[in-house]
């Protein structure tokens, strides 16, 4: 498997947005459609969200299924929004729980700084006490969280689709996946800003809004939830692009293998 370097991160974020216009009112209803699910997992304190966690490989591979549809010509329908599960399943198993206890441990270390505020916060919706959020505390828990959540990113970025489509195991595809993002950090750099970039503006628009609004809290719920929608294909999409610049390779199925392929 053949590490190579990328393009320009920017293009990953243009060739994404042109995919999503491919079917953009199919991209909608599926991203709708799985944020749903998440929301209504998210109903069942702890185990809800620990569930989605878990399912999270599973669907990025799905998405990427719906990518690699759209580039060999073919339509979106909602059955692909599950064929994730039809390939690896117990590896992408496997990588969800990795993944939920690194979110875990990543909050663990950061409680260091704030005691665990920000952990609970996150885990169980407790905001943390005014002291915390006054002294900085918080802050810095953010910061250590931050830098610890980076490493995590990298080795998950393409691990779901490498285990997935290449049929190795979970430990290769984060060993695979952390040294391709590290060996094209530039290119990630350039993504990662314009991610930033285009988050800047949306927060100022938000802001602006706000002002206009006079405080109509729901206004700006709803502004921003249609405005996560609009933009999630594209970033869904920007992750296809992203593996086929650095792993162009690879093979590419344009539907998920059958059932019993799976192991």
């Amino acid at each position: 498997m053949r590490i190579v370097p990328a393009r320009n991160g920017w293009s990953w974020l243009v060739r994404g947005f042109a995919l999503f216009r491919k079917n953009p009112a199919m991209w909608l209803f599926l991203v709708f459609s799985y944020w749903l699910a998440v929301a209504l997992l998210g109903q069942i304190r702890y185990l809800g969200p620990a569930a989605s966690t878990v399912l999270l490989p599973a669907f990025s591979v799905s998405f990427m299924v719906m990518c690699a549809v759209l580039e060999h010509g073919g339509m979106l329908r909602p059955a692909l929004l599950i064929s994730g599960f039809r390939s690896g399943r117990s590896t992408l198993i496997v990588l969800g729980v990795l993944y939920l206890l690194s979110i875990i441990a990543v909050l663990g270390l950061s409680s260091i700084a704030d005691a665990g505020a920000l952990l609970l916060w996150v885990l169980s919706g407790r905001e943390p006490p005014e002291a915390a959020l006054t002294d900085g505390s918080v802050s810095l828990a953010m910061l250590i969280a931050s830098a610890g959540a980076a490493p995590v990113l990298m080795a998950f970025w393409f691990a779901p689709v490498l285990a997935a489509w290449n049929r190795i195991g979970a430990v290769q595809s984060l060993f695979y996946s952390f040294f391709a993002v590290w060996r094209n950090w530039r290119a990630f750099l350039v993504y990662g800003s314009a991610l930033f970039f285009a988050g800047a503006l949306f927060m100022t628009a938000v802001t602006v809004l706000a002002v206009l609004m006079q405080g109509k809290i729901q206004v700006l719920r709803s502004f921003a939830l249609i405005f996560t929608l609009l933009t999630l294909p594209t970033l869904f999409a920007s992750f296809y692009a992203s593996y086929r610049d650095v792993f162009p390779e690879n093979a590419v199925p344009a539907e998920p293998p059958p059932d019993a392929a799976s192991p």
